[in-house]
């Protein structure tokens, strides 16, 4: 069972992250557990990403589409990182001189910061700031050649003389070359695993592809050269011709591998678009099955609990129930002797009244044979007790030894029996209550143990939304018109380019970095009370929204109006354009914007939308303001007040205005 990735699986994952590149640090969860801990850090980059590092027992990296249960108190690490990395931009991944080492640089401002992910051995994640220095590393550890521990500076560890991803260079050969010959005497399965730092597994597949016995030694020149090259061609493999799968043998899943390998040729597999799934589908399945085990076992020890306080309690009932069926044979015996009984006690009563308890023992002692006497056990004379051996034929044979109080008469002493029968019979009752409450219990903590693992087991996935063509910009629907919005530079010329048409309007509003906002109107006429509801819409997606403006002018202009060629001697950025002609102001538009929930394109969908236009069409909404309220917090109050639609923080972080808000409270 595979419980960590190889160096040739690290650069395979890598590849495929790329993509997340240019994306922006959310949140990050740290998730421990016992002997391991995985860090989850969450990216915004076309949709909202959860990458998995996971370091201790089981060490990967990973994008999951698997739900994590997440502390509510994050631990210190990644409130750290959450500090000092909130919206920071992820400039590169990298996996450091093809070791097990993973490289996140981020910036924020003017500064940078490092994750290193370190997934040998028993794992370290270490945050750095932009000079290397350590501000704090998962667990601090001292090596002989460097030290993980704040305010250190942070040291790779020594790297091999050549890897896989190097063998391009003209020199590779000849270290590959040389390190074979200086090492005759060793298999060549464990040289290929030395000189190019990877496990067994690649390193006995480099040999089989070559058809080279992985432990011949002394190798010829042309069956070096054969290992290089098979070397090189399997990297190329890795990096540009993936076949991820997981690889099942009995039914069981042993190992998740970014290509096919020969060692596996004969094992069944499953198939995946790309390796971060197959290793997200391995290792969510083989930690949940940890977990399950953990769920089990604390559930085991209620479910014994409980069943220890059953046991005793039937036992009690048994207790009780033998009492009874004493007290009332006994109660029984007394009855039928009765004369017997009153004999016995009216002689020991006049004994005891003239001579005194030790006459008493004295005569019973020397009449052992006596038809009568001899029925007498015992004597308590501190307690004016009498132990008789009473015997009965009416049921079978019947025998006990019956305690008699020689101050009460026969009658008193059966009642006194019968009396404790009923005492018992009534502790019987509560017993039984009891009994049958445990019971209940027990089979409901049977029940919660059984569903608890059948939910484990089926891994709750999450579903990604099927997102429409507007939803990737600002959008809203004002007076049956679709109405969409840029996000940043990128989006703007998206907008202008791809999606607006000759009769659309477009606005703009009167402030540098403003979003380019589009009415889509289908040949459509637009009416004044439309072009002032779109106009609040443009103001408040603009930077005025985070600068807390009040009011802003905005203007639109229609399409053809709008060029990407500059003036002459003149340069354009990224998502600006030139625009020509008059431009129709809006003055002194107010920053109104709220949030809700409305019918549209055959689902109920979440977005924003001035007050008036909120109020006439919307089905559920709420007003915001300009603030400096944590956004996730604001995100958390509005998921609660929406709840019952089915709405997910980047439903809602996709469609709130730049900067900070919060909910108007009227």
């Amino acid at each position: 069972m595979k419980k960590e990735i190889t160096n040739v699986d690290l650069c395979s994952i890598v590849n495929e992250l790329k993509f997340l590149e240019g994306g922006r640090f959310d949140k990050a969860f740290l998730i421990d557990k016992d002997d391991n801990r995985e860090l989850i850090i969450k990216i915004h980059k076309d949709g909202s990403n959860e990458l998995v590092i996971s370091v201790g027992k089981y060490k990967y990296v990973t994008l999951t589409s698997y739900e994590r249960e997440k502390p509510k108190l994050p631990p210190s690490f990644a409130m750290l990182l959450r500090k000092y990395l909130k919206n920071a931009k992820l400039l590169r991944i990298d996996q450091v001189e093809f070791d097990r080492i993973l490289l996140l640089e981020f910036s924020i401002g003017e500064k940078k910061y490092k994750i290193i992910a370190e997934l040998f051995k028993d794992g370290n994640i270490i945050f750095l700031d932009e000079e290397d220095n350590i501000i704090a590393p998962l667990r601090v550890e001292v090596f002989s050649n460097r030290k993980i521990a704040p305010k250190e500076k942070y040291q790779f560890p020594p790297q091999k003389p050549l890897s896989l991803n190097k063998l391009e260079y003209s020199i590779a050969y000849e270290i590959f070359k040389d390190y074979f010959e200086k090492n005759k005497e060793v298999e060549c399965v464990r040289l290929v695993s030395r000189i190019l730092g990877i496990g067994g597994l690649y390193a006995e597949e480099i040999c089989e592809r070559a058809n080279i016995d992985k432990k011949k030694k002394n190798l010829s020149e042309e069956e070096i050269k054969k290992l290089f090259l098979t070397a090189k061609e399997l990297y190329e493999e890795v990096v540009r011709n993936r076949k991820p799968n997981i690889v099942i043998k009995d039914g069981e899943e042993v190992d998740v591998v970014p290509i096919e390998l020969r060692k596996y040729k004969d094992y069944e597999k499953r198939y995946f678009n790309s390796f971060y799934e197959a290793l997200d589908e391995y290792f969510a399945k083989f930690l949940t099955s940890v977990e399950i085990k953990k769920k089990k076992s604390k559930l085991e020890k209620e479910i014994e609990k409980q069943e220890s306080i059953l046991r005793r309690q039937l036992e009690t009932l048994k207790a009780y129930e033998e009492e009874v069926r004493k007290n009332q044979i006994k109660g029984d015996l007394i009855y039928s002797n009765y004369r017997l009984v009153e004999e016995i006690l009216n002689a020991i009563r006049v004994a005891k009244d003239k001579k005194g308890w030790e006459e008493v023992k004295r005569v019973i002692r020397e009449n052992k044979e006596h038809p009568i006497i001899k029925l007498i056990e015992g004597v308590n004379e501190k307690k004016g007790e009498i132990i008789v051996r009473l015997s009965s034929d009416l049921d079978g044979k019947i025998e006990e030894r019956v305690v008699l109080d020689i101050r009460k008469s026969t009658f008193e002493n059966a009642e006194s029996y019968y009396n404790k029968a009923k005492k018992f019979k009534s502790k019987i009752e509560g017993i039984k209550k009891a009994i049958e409450m445990s019971k209940k219990k027990l089979e409901e903590l049977k029940k919660k143990r059984d569903v608890e693992i059948e939910e484990k087991k089926a891994l709750k996935k999450k579903v990604k939304k099927e997102r429409k063509w507007y939803e990737k910009f600002k959008w809203t629907v004002i007076n049956n018109f679709l109405v969409i919005a840029g996000k940043d530079a990128i989006t703007n010329e998206i907008i202008i380019k791809k999606y607006t048409d000759k009769d659309d309007i477009v606005f703009h509003a009167d402030i540098q970095g403003a979003p380019f906002t589009v009415i889509k109107t289908n040949g459509r006429e637009v009416d004044e009370e439309t072009l002032m509801e779109v106009a609040k819409f443009s103001v408040s997606h603009s930077k005025a929204w985070k600068l807390g403006y009040g009011a802003l002018d905005t203007y639109w202009v229609k399409p053809d109006q709008i060029s990407k060629r500059a003036e002459s001697g003149e340069y354009l950025k990224r998502g600006a354009f030139v625009i020509r002609g008059k431009r129709n102001y809006i003055r002194n538009v107010p920053l109104e914007l709220g949030i809700g929930v409305l019918e549209y394109d055959n689902s109920i969908k979440i977005t924003t939308a001035p007050p008036d236009t909120l109020k006439k069409h919307f089905i559920k909404y709420v007003l915001l303001k300009p603030s400096n309220k944590d956004k996730g917090k604001v995100v958390k109050e509005l998921k609660e007040i929406f709840k019952e639609y089915d709405v997910d923080d980047e439903d809602i972080l996709s469609v709130l205005p730049p900067g900070g808000c919060e909910i108007k409270r009227q």
